[in-house]
């Protein structure tokens, strides 16, 4: 209500809220936009609206000729209220139980129920009880008020009193503090001195005084509360600020914002509501607008939770917006802005209607070097240190201790957040004092300047970090330089961008490379280098370092696709000229070893032989022992696929004995995987072929488990698809087959490794099949031609062989004939002989089913020899389990039994898996009926 004496004025509701926003602001240049924004929140409305509401105001507002005017136009631009303003403290007035009524019973009226500040109430109440004076401290909109009151709510016992609330944001000047505290409590009157007054005001007391808002008049409320504190220690006093006292007999308690979930994914809805910050959106968005929480909106509830940081306000103001649209159509407009919440309950002070004004409120407080650093940290995308703010601060500030002063402000002031990372202090904002201090910058014209510095600070680390990544430990390299990953990201996006520098965006896309294939980020590294050698193209000199690192993590980002690009040949040959052309032995060996990877990944393993021998040659002049080691590993590999079985076992094992300590491993992502991992993943896979189950199982789990202690995807996506769910599917443990699987499908999820998902379709119909699926051989033919298509071809014969033998136990005679003739089609084209004696065994069992009994006995007859040649033992073994069957079949048991026991004998009598166990089973039987007959 507006009132000229005790008259009241009649003005329209809008006009009011013109008013209103003019008077908290008075002084202020108020835009014509703002002010459209805050009367008319819901509504697009014409300026001519505004300019009639403003006559209405000039109007009630009559003056004296001599006088200024109350309300003045700034053309084009909008209004300022010129008159004095006082604010009066009536609204602080006390309240006590014992003779009621007051201001804060008129706080408390309509509140809603503390959510989630269980804990918090109970700590201040404690606190308040132990120690008599408290400030709550948080950033802006936390709920430091609510929290004040609900103590005081629980206070009410303790101090028999009464509570007095005072409003100290209803006056600018610090020296009305004391008018203010003295007005609440009703001692001002005939007071000279008015600390005196408010002391002995409550010297025989029993009372609680609440001191709400003291940020702007901060020294001043210090003073008085400390002094009221010391001289009268019964009362107890409550004061909420955006920083500290810094007084000696306060008690600092650090509201934090609410609890949100973090990384969890799969909550429902009941789950999810653990968490005050969404409880809290629920039941505001339920009571504004008759929402209910679906588990279907769980995922967008909680981001819109994450995106607001957990702050009360902000959460407030946003969950009636469900009103007009839906959980998702807020998360996209808040990704973009934060302009809905602008505007909330007009019943609320305005500095808690709008976000913005409560960050203005904050904003105001700063000096200039404080604000001028607050918008510049907001080019940072996450966790910050002082040396980083050092590093992008240098040209804007006298010092780095004027700089290290400012941030520890800045933290004190709630606007900057404090925590811990890697064991050093560290900094972050929460996202909307971030977006808030962005839009200062821009405002400010020095988001181009900001963004350079940043950029070029991100060029510095991670040309730094290219340089450490040669001989520090992985793990403190992660450590330092991980923690920068979305910084470099948005410092790439900037150079690129239509006011960056595209020279220090190619020199930052070469210098990430490393942290990518660390993070295992293929897609990403694939996309960014994609944009930087595009933009290359467009520059009159690129730097030839550079376009050789991005041409040689290009061509290996076209080899991890999910199909063999037709460009990789090109780009990997590309890379090796442009290595050579700089004369750069390591990338020499990364550019070939990238050519010799595609090779074996299309199964040309003739031609991996021969990019072998350059690798070789280029490790022995640089003397690089190893990459000499590296090469090694894949040429025995090489040499198994073609059908060295024995020497293949006996090199990896001497390899696996060389690399037998987790602390000699070599880099990750010179050669993208780690070698410890990668020898033992050959090693399990070879051994469990040449019939050494017991340590292929062994040296599988070391592979998965050296895997998982590197958190590198791609090393652990290597040993699930390439040793431990296949070894599992054969030896029959489908349950860590599938265990594994399901690993295999998260790394894909999270990493986009698109090259493994036909397999990781494969291994899952496999599953299904031994699980009774009715569809799984449908699936497993499906996936089967979804890995030709895709051009990975190594390992395709055996694939198709498991298809074939799937097909034949469900009856389904054509496709098991077509599948074995593909796979030994392959086999022959490929030249992978390793597998040979296997498809021999499964070709043989499809011509018996058929009813062929001659071609079917000599094709495992056939798969026998070929697999004892080749020193196959587990092959074998499957195959004379069967030729065993059917020699049993047709009487010719002593035969079956003098052909099998000798190859069942090679296993360990603890030898693992589903093939040794059938063997033994056939021989216990045997030996049984014979030993019946002679009976």
């Amino acid at each position: 209500m507006l009132l000229r004496g005790q008259a009241p004025v009649r003005v329209g509701a809008r006009a009011l809220d013109l008013l209103q926003m003019l008077l908290e602001r008075q002084g202020e240049l108020v835009s014509k936009a703002d002010l459209i924004r805050f009367a008319w929140p819901d509504t697009f409305v014409h300026e001519s609206n505004l300019k009639v509401n403003i006559a209405a105001l000039r109007r009630s507002l009559p003056q004296d000729k001599a006088d200024l005017p109350y309300i003045i136009t700034v053309p084009g631009r909008g209004y300022r209220f010129a008159a004095p303003v006082r604010f009066e403290t009536a609204s602080a007035s006390s309240v006590a139980p014992s003779h009621g009524g007051g201001g804060l019973e008129q706080q408390l009226q309509g509140s809603h129920l503390l959510i989630g500040r269980e804990d918090d109430v109970g700590e201040v109440t404690r606190r308040v009880c132990d120690r008599g004076f408290v400030t709550i401290v948080g950033p802006a909109g936390v709920g430091k008020t609510s929290l004040a009151v609900a103590a005081a709510r629980e206070l009410t016992e303790r101090f028999n009193d009464g509570v007095c609330f005072v409003d100290l944001a209803a006056i600018n000047d610090a020296q009305l503090v004391c008018a203010a505290i003295a007005s609440a409590l009703g001692s001002a009157a005939g007071v000279i001195d008015l600390l005196v007054g408010i002391v002995d005001a409550v010297r025989s007391k029993n009372m609680l005084l609440i001191l709400d808002n003291c940020e702007h008049v901060l020294t001043t409320s210090a003073l008085v509360a400390e002094h009221m504190h010391l001289a009268v220690p019964e009362i107890g006093i409550i004061a909420t600020s955006r920083e500290p006292f810094r007084s000696k007999t306060e008690n600092v308690y650090r509201l934090a914002p609410l609890r949100c979930p973090s990384d969890e994914v799969g909550l429902d809805g009941r789950q999810a509501m653990a968490f005050p910050a969404v409880e809290l959106f629920v039941t505001r968005a339920q009571e504004a607008a008759g929402y209910g929480l679906s588990d279907s909106d769980v995922s967008v509830i909680v981001d819109i939770c994450r995106r607001l940081d957990g702050i009360p306000l902000a959460i407030e103001l946003a969950a009636p917006r469900l009103k007009s649209c839906d959980p998702a159509s807020l998360l996209r407009h808040l990704k973009d802005s934060f302009d809905l919440l602008n505007y909330g309950p007009r019943t609320a002070p305005l500095r808690h209607q709008a976000l913005q004004a409560t960050l203005d409120w904050s904003y105001r407080l700063l000096s200039e070097a404080e604000a001028s650093l607050l918008r510049h940290l907001s080019v940072f995308a996450g966790l910050f240190t002082t040396e980083d703010v050092l590093g992008i601060t240098s040209d804007i500030v006298a010092s780095p201790g004027e700089t290290a002063a400012c941030l520890d402000n800045l933290a004190s002031k709630s606007l900057v957040s404090q925590t811990l990372s890697g064991g050093k202090a560290a900094y972050r904002l929460l996202d909307t004092t971030k977006t808030y201090a962005a839009e200062r910058l821009r405002a400010e014209g020095e988001h181009r300047r900001a963004c350079e510095s940043h950029a070029v600070y991100m060029l510095d680390l991670f040309e730094r970090a290219e340089a450490e990544w040669t001989w520090l430990a992985r793990e403190d390299w992660m450590t330092t330089y991980g923690r920068h990953a979305n910084d470099l990201r948005n410092a790439i996006d900037w150079a690129f961008g239509a006011d960056g520098d595209v020279e220090t965006g190619l020199r930052l896309s070469a210098a990430a490379i490393p942290l990518w294939d660390e993070l295992s980020s293929v897609a990403e590294c694939r996309q960014r280098v994609r944009t930087a050698l595009d933009a290359a193209k467009l520059t009159a000199h690129p730097d030839l370092e550079v376009r050789m690192k991005l041409a040689t993590a290009h061509a290996r980002s076209l080899t991890f696709a999910e199909r063999l690009d037709p460009e990789a040949e090109g780009a990997c040959r590309e890379s090796v000229r442009l290595a050579e052309l700089k004369g750069d032995a390591d990338y020499q060996l990364r550019a070939v070893w990238g050519l010799a990877v595609l090779q074996s990944f299309a199964g040309r393993h003739r031609d991996v032989l021969a990019s072998l021998d350059r690798f070789d040659a280029i490790s022995e002049r640089a003397k690089d022992s190893a990459a000499a080691s590296s090469g090694a590993r894949f040429r025995i590999m090489t040499q198994f696929y073609r059908g060295d079985i024995v020497g293949a076992h006996a090199s990896l094992k001497r390899l696996a004995r060389q690399h037998d300590s987790p602390a000699e491993r070599t880099r990750i992502s010179r050669f993208q995987v780690d070698p410890y991992v990668v020898i033992r993943v050959s090693l399990a896979f070879v051994g469990w072929v040449r019939g050494d189950t017991l340590e292929a199982v062994k040296a599988a789990r070391a592979a998965v488990d050296g895997a998982a202690a590197t958190e590198h995807l791609v090393t652990q996506s290597n040993a699930l698809a390439l040793a431990s769910i296949p070894i599992a599917i054969w030896r029959g443990d489908i349950d860590t087959a599938e265990q594994h699987l399901n690993l295999l499908d998260d790394n894909l999820n999270r990493r986009n490794l698109a090259s493994w998902a036909p397999l990781s379709h494969f291994f899952r119909a496999v599953i299904g099949h031994h699980r009774g699926s009715a569809d799984a051989v449908e699936q497993m033919r499906v996936a089967a031609n979804e890995i030709l298509d895709s051009k990975f071809l190594i390992r395709a014969p055996i694939y198709l062989g498991m298809l074939a033998e799937a097909a034949l136990e469900r009856g389904r005679i054509e496709l098991a004939r077509e599948s074995i003739a593909a796979a030994i089609t392959h086999a022959d084209q490929l030249d992978e002989t390793w597998c040979q004696p296997e498809l021999l065994r499964v070709l043989g069992c499809i011509e018996l089913q058929r009813g062929d009994r001659a071609r079917g006995e000599q094709a495992l007859i056939s798969a026998v020899q070929t697999a004892g040649a080749s020193g196959a033992l587990s092959f074998q073994l499957r195959a004379a389990t069967d030729l065993a069957n059917v020699w049993t079949e047709s009487g010719a048991a002593s035969a079956a039994v003098a052909m099998l026991d000798p190859i069942c004998r090679q296993f360990a009598q603890d030898g693992t898996g589903k093939d040794v166990a059938r063997a033994r089973r056939l021989l216990d039987r045997l030996a049984i009926e014979a030993s019946s007959g002679r009976a």
